[in-house]
């Protein structure tokens, strides 16, 4: 029977209206997502490494940090092979991974309304509204979508696959499965999670098979690949950041409990608050044991690796949307948010909640201090001084493994292990308490006889510095070494603004 014109005007125009309201959300979310990440302008040291394993393709010399030396220093192979993109178009280098952020964090508010749904189906748009703006109002998404690593990228992902294992869609499932495993090592048991929850029910026996066994394979062929072309099963930054299991445990635990403080209880106690209020409005319970199940896991993890010392919960960003829309989910069944005005209220309460991290506490003021002249504007402008002033061809040996070796092209031995074998599977007790910076050699640094020794994180001084540099206290070992001090000296480079690069030169090297 063909449906009445009237009806077929009506159901249009609904449709049209959601569509309006869901793009329309969207848009006004992440212009206040940007306007916050504006707050912050923040761009890691980290991300140039991935950049410069992405130039080196571009290049011709493969996924290398340094031609000729296969290291495993990234460890988001998708992110760099989308950086390398858009350097081979020609993009500017920074404005590109800026790009990639912005268009993921984008996806993820996209699909917030439908997951609110998804698990409260009594949700209205108004949920949908509040869960994308309390998203924006995130410090943590913010922050992390224009520093230029693949951080919003895998939040994306594991998103979509949340979605993909909870409707039950095992080849979904699969394809985001894969995508996680080449975007982050944790990826592949994430993937592997949300492939044991699609195929419990939902697609034929056959086609559940059938996509376990190309998930298995894919992750099995990327391995494969891995240890033929570095030699181990994973990246070299997992072995540089981890080998200690106390010394994480005790910079772990801190790094979740702050997190929590800050951001999980307000979140947790404003979902549960709703769902005891819900009752049996609770969200579709057989959501909620993949959901509970992923955020454990999570807490797990992030504690047992030791946390993370780049500032503003870069490793519970992947999870925090989901946090958010279960918690939204909950008041949506509650009814928390039926009435626009009670929608509006909450948001902005809790939201306010959130955003007291983005100007005060620990993490921020990791953030702060990393865009300092003692950190990455210092890098950048050793980095831009050393490309013009050292002869091509040199090595060097520094702490930070980003910028400087990216903008100088040098041939580069890292002082924590990101790019250096040696050093990432090392055997050490952790007691700096500086998660992910924990292993040196200092006396193996010098004994490769490099070109050019940076000590003191960089040293940049507002006149040519004279007597020793300070060095840090994973440097001691470095400085204190009776050949390091008979076969280098103190030199000096002019970086602007009347200040000075003061690093050390290999005695005999020409002095150009």
């Amino acid at each position: 029977m063909d449906q009445q014109p009237g009806v077929t005007d009506v159901s249009d125009s609904v449709g049209t209206r959601k569509h309006i309201v869901l793009y329309g959300g969207t848009t006004i979310a992440l212009v206040v997502l940007l306007l916050h990440a504006s707050l912050f302008d923040f761009v890691i040291d980290d991300a140039y490494i991935s950049l410069r394993y992405a130039q080196n393709l571009v290049n011709g010399h493969g996924l290398v940090f340094n031609p000729g030396q296969p290291v495993e220093g990234y460890s988001n192979l998708l992110w760099v092979l989308l950086g390398a993109v858009g350097l081979k178009l020609g993009i500017p280098a920074l404005l590109w991974l800026r790009l990639l952020g912005t268009t993921a964090t984008a996806g993820i508010l996209l699909v917030t309304p439908g997951l609110v749904r998804r698990l409260a189906p009594n949700a209205g748009e108004t949920a949908g509204l509040a869960a994308q703006m309390l998203i924006a109002m995130t410090g943590a998404i913010a922050c992390w979508t224009w520093a230029g690593l693949e951080t919003p990228l895998f939040a994306l992902l594991v998103i979509l696959g949340w979605r993909a294992a909870l409707d039950r869609s095992a080849l979904t499932t699969c394809i985001i499965a894969i995508l996680l495993t080449i975007t982050r090592p944790e990826g592949v048991a994430l993937g592997a999670i949300f492939m044991g929850w699609s195929v419990l029910t939902g697609s034929t026996r056959k086609r559940r098979l059938a996509a376990v066994s190309v998930f298995v394979v894919g992750a099995a062929v990327f391995f494969l690949w891995r240890h033929a072309i570095y030699g181990y099963w994973l990246p070299n930054t997992y072995y540089a950041k981890t080998g200690d299991a106390a010394g994480q445990f005790q910079t772990g635990l801190p790094y979740t409990l702050d997190f929590l403080l800050r951001y999980g209880l307000p979140l947790l106690a404003a979902g549960l608050a709703a769902g005891w209020h819900a009752g049996r409005d609770l969200p579709d319970r057989r959501a909620l044991l993949p959901t509970a199940g992923l955020l454990l896991f999570w807490t797990g993890y992030v504690t047992v690796i030791g946390g993370d010392m780049l500032g503003m919960f870069r490793f519970w960003v992947p999870v925090l949307p989901v946090l958010v829309i279960t918690a939204v989910a909950a008041m949506a069944a509650a009814r928390w948010l039926s009435r626009p005005v009670w929608a509006t209220t909450i948001t902005l309460v809790l939201g306010g909640v959130l955003l007291v991290s983005s100007f005060q506490g620990r993490e921020r003021r990791l953030v702060d201090i990393h865009m300092t002249e003692a950190n990455l504007a210092g890098w950048m402008m050793a980095g831009d001084a050393m490309a013009a002033q050292l002869p091509p061809g040199a090595s060097i040996a520094l702490g930070p493994a980003g910028y400087i070796p990216w903008r100088t092209g040098l041939r580069t031995l890292d002082f924590y292990g990101i790019v250096t074998p040696h050093i990432a599977h090392l055997d050490v007790q952790f007691g700096h308490g500086y998660a992910g910076h924990e292993k040196t050699d200092g006396r193996w640094i010098v004994r490769q006889r490099p070109d050019y020794i940076l000590i003191g994180n960089v040293d940049i001084t507002d006149g040519p510095r004279s007597g020793l540099i300070p060095p840090l206290d994973r440097e001691v070992d470095l400085v204190l070494y009776g050949r390091f001090q008979r076969e280098y000296e103190l030199i000096n480079l002019a970086v602007g603004e009347g200040k000075y690069l003061n690093l050390f030169r290999r005695k005999g090297l020409s002095k150009r």
